[in-house]
């Protein structure tokens, strides 16, 4: 299949909005916390009573490693979980709650390149969060991080909300219902 750019202009009225995506964001980030948070709790607790830091031998520079360590696995975590989410389902859990999917701007699946570029380019719109607030000014409703990675974020239900899908995100949204419609009829 020949990969084509989509006009601008048929998009108009199909771009999830701030509110949608925050709302998103924000359910996301609670899980992605939570997650962290218990897996801080569980790994602090086997260090402490494994006495890992004698073990080491870093006694008074375990808080520091700790730190450390927690900062690392927690972006991996959060690479895995926005990445991996976009490129097996088109959305992550928060997004998905909300309806919205992400699509290159030409109405495909998102690539790993791609995933890898908008998830770095989440820290460029964190910047005073005005890629975030660009949302609220750009025609096609993409924040800084979406434009970096060439992608939009679009309602994946756009016929139960009054709203007309351009023609390549439309036929991809009617062949994943076909699929999953077919997935789940009884044999």
């Amino acid at each position: 299949m020949v990969d084509r750019q989509v006009p601008h202009e048929s998009f108009h009225g199909q771009y999830a909005g701030m509110v949608s995506r925050s709302v998103a964001f924000l359910t996301d980030r609670l899980i992605i916390a939570g997650t962290l948070a218990a897996l801080s709790g569980l790994g602090g607790l086997v260090f402490q009573q494994l006495r890992i830091d004698d073990w080491l031998g870093i006694g008074p520079l375990a808080p520091t490693t700790a730190a450390a360590v927690a900062a690392v696995v927690g972006a991996c975590f959060d690479l895995i979980y926005c990445a991996g989410f976009w490129l097996l389902a088109g959305r992550t859990p928060g997004k998905q709650a909300m309806g919205l999917l992400v699509v290159r701007t030409d109405g495909q699946r998102i690539r790993l390149g791609g995933a890898l570029l908008r998830w770095l380019g989440y820290y460029v719109s964190g910047i005073l969060l005005l890629g975030y607030l660009w949302v609220l000014v750009d025609d096609r409703r993409q924040a800084f991080h979406d434009k970096l990675a060439g992608t939009v974020v679009v309602y994946s239900r756009p016929r139960e909300m009054g709203l007309t899908a351009p023609a390549p995100i439309r036929d991809r949204l009617r062949d994943r219902g076909r699929r999953q419609e077919a997935a789940q009829a009884p044999e």
